[in-house]
């Protein structure tokens, strides 16, 4: 049911109320009146009777019923009474005449039934006879009536125009609703560019001024969602790519460092080893050889010490013969051999073997690249490195922090690319990367690095 409709039928149960009042008050009022026209006009009649009857016997002569009759003929009928002269026996000797005021009408029923009061004969006893008088409020019933139907006439008139102008007033009033109604389905169908135009009224106006806010309002924040989810898109793609590029570096580099260590490493061991053959043998007979043999066996230890430091940074064997546990221990034995004046302290909880490959590579490189940082820029004593799974082996924590000099996090930005490497390294595992800092405070580096299933088991 429309708003619209609610209204008329509000507006119509109100004017029936207020009619079916006034219809009652007015038949209150005409049942008053009616017993007050009744009472009165039988008062009129019992004295008129009585005034004439007394009148004759004032005389001295003898009121008869048959000197009743002519009388009672000049009389006629007395307003709203019926008289009747019988004799001693009985005999009906006058009845009055029939009333033609409105002769052969007659009001319903029910409203007779509702405003006739209740009627009593009277009597006036005369010699020889007596007089009936019977009041009929008929003929003020009928006349009630009239009164009462041209006013039902009128107030049907006042209800169906009253009705047909606030239908039509409500309708007008209203009609802005179907607007809003048009301009929230364009909106749940998602054309947020819907807007209304501005109504006359007060309170449709301000709807309308508060609909096109919020109407403005979401559209911006639809656009600036769907904005975030396609850079959201644009970021899980790019971080994809960039752990498969990644991957790809790592598996490069570990083909690499195999080359390295299987091909460059045992030819410059047969160099050395040979090498340090000759400078045995020409001790005694070739001094002048002796030496330059002796030389290129120094040389050749550097380039194999050299070359052990780049198979370490390309791809640490430990790493894939002993486990996470016992490179990140040769790497900070190392870090101590190259950095006496830095201490290195490592703190291993837990079991970390069986974790997988790229988990394993990652947290290597996010430790490797906080001491290479430390050594380079913190100007500190003593670096802690701590790794170890969450109390739920969910993920694995990392920390690694430092009491140097410190810096200001907002100052990094991304062109520190080893900081940049470390967080999306995490970022493209899925995990989460935390720097803190402040000058004078030391730097602090944490990682959370999601442990898979298959990594667990």
């Amino acid at each position: 049911m429309t708003l619209r409709t609610q209204i008329n039928l509000l507006i119509a149960l109100l004017l029936g109320l207020f009619l079916a009042a006034v219809l009652a008050l007015e038949i209150d009022a005409t049942r008053r009146s009616i017993r007050e026209e009744i009472e009165a006009s039988t008062r009129i009649t019992l004295q008129l009777l009585g005034t004439v009857i007394n009148d004759v016997q004032g005389r001295g002569a003898g009121v008869t019923p048959r000197a009743l009759v002519g009388f009672l003929d000049h009389l006629g009928r007395v307003r709203a009474n019926s008289i009747q002269l019988r004799d001693a026996g009985g005999n009906l000797l006058y009845v009055s005449p029939r009333s033609h005021y409105k002769e052969g009408r007659n009001a319903p029923d029910w409203f007779a039934d509702l405003v006739t009061p209740p009627v009593h004969p009277f009597e006036l006893l005369v010699s020889g006879g007596h007089i009936t008088i019977t009041p009929d409020p008929s003929r003020s019933v009928v006349d009630a009536w009239d009164s009462l139907a041209s006013l039902l006439w009128l107030a049907l008139a006042f209800f169906l125009a009253v009705h047909v102008l606030v239908f039509w007033l409500a309708g007008r009033a209203l009609a802005p609703l179907s607007a809003f109604a048009n301009a929230l389905q364009q909106v749940e169908r998602g054309e947020f560019h819907a807007r209304l135009p501005r109504f006359g009224g007060i309170e449709f106006g301000r709807l309308a001024d508060m609909f096109n806010r919020m109407a403005q309002a979401v559209e911006e924040s639809f656009t600036v969602r769907r904005e975030s989810a396609r850079r959201a898109e644009q970021l899980r793609e790019n971080r994809e790519i960039i752990a498969l590029i990644q991957q790809h570096v790592e598996e490069e580099r570990r083909a690499l460092a195999r080359e390295l260590h299987d091909e460059l490493g045992q030819g410059v061991t047969a160099v050395r080893t040979i090498a340090s053959s000759i400078a045995q043998r020409c001790a005694v007979r070739a001094p002048e050889l002796q030496a330059n043999a002796q030389a290129i066996v120094d040389v050749a230890g550097q380039m194999y010490d050299t070359m052990h430091d780049m198979v370490r940074q390309l791809r640490p064997i430990a790493l894939d013969n002993l486990g996470l546990a016992d490179a990140l221990r040769e790497l900070a034995a190392s870090n101590r051999l190259r950095t006496p004046e830095l201490s290195v302290d490592l703190e291993l909880r837990g079991e970390l073997a069986g974790l997988d490959d790229v988990t394993n590579i990652t947290a290597y490189r996010i430790v490797q690249e906080c001491l290479t940082n430390v050594a380079r820029h913190a100007a500190a004593d003593t670096v802690t490195a701590a790794l170890g799974l969450s109390a739920d082996g969910s993920e694995l924590e990392i920390e690694v922090r430092d009491n140097g000099r410190g810096m200001d996090p907002e100052a990094i930005g991304d062109e520190r690319m080893g900081v940049r490497g470390m967080r999306e390294r995490v970022h493209g595992l899925g995990g989460r990367f935390e720097l803190a800092s402040s000058p004078g405070q030391g730097v602090r580096v944490r990682a959370w690095l999601p442990i898979h299933e298959e990594s667990a088991a």
